[in-house]
């Protein structure tokens, strides 16, 4: 895997050895990021990437121009496999946890941190991460109005409970790949 544009462009980002993590597609990333370059700003922006893997998405979105990006795996390899990407990027704007999700989520509250992109891609077995983490994320504005929540999946899921707006949904032959927004009303 490669970083696709920006700063860090060309850098090969490692990844675990085993099924540990299940890194995003090559092809899946570059749609997503293409899409996402219509929709986001980067720049001034924090981002979180939950079930980082490799980290791929969290240094895409720092190589094109995030300010800041959490980095949280539970698994040991993955986070030192994170912090060596960062290391020799020399990326000092990413902070690499190793936590459980919920551990995660409450050290988020704790230190009052906003994201203005989620990417969300947990073990796809774990169909319920996607539902309690967006629930916890809204409830504690986490993400900012106008924050993108990105989900990838290797089945179909429903926001419908969620006050998100679909931005897009894209179809591959075995994953899903879901972008939505906050949209608050202003009151």
């Amino acid at each position: 895997m490669r970083v696709i544009r920006g700063k860090y462009k060309g850098y090969q980002i490692n990844t675990l050895e085993g099924m540990n993590t299940r890194p995003m597609t090559a092809r899946v990333k570059e749609d997503m990021f293409n899409i996402l370059d219509n929709y986001f700003i980067y720049e001034n922006k924090t981002g979180l990437d939950i079930f980082a893997g490799s980290g791929q998405l969290g240094i895409e979105g720092l190589s094109r121009g995030l300010q800041q990006c959490y980095f949280n795996d539970f698994h040991q390899g993955a986070y030192q496999i994170i912090t060596t990407s960062l290391q020799n990027l020399k990326i000092t704007n990413g902070k690499v946890l190793n936590y459980d999700y919920n551990v995660l989520l409450n050290w988020i509250i704790q230190n009052h941190i906003t994201i203005d992109i989620l990417f969300l891609d947990p073990p796809f077995k774990q169909i319920e991460y996607y539902y309690d983490i967006i629930t916890i994320i809204l409830k504690n504005n986490i993400i900012n109005n106008y924050g993108i929540i990105v989900c990838e999946s290797n089945q179909e899921l429903s926001f419908v409970q969620f006050d998100l707006v679909m931005l897009r949904y894209k179809k591959y032959k075995k994953k899903y790949l879901y972008i939505l927004r906050l949209e608050k009303g202003e009151n």
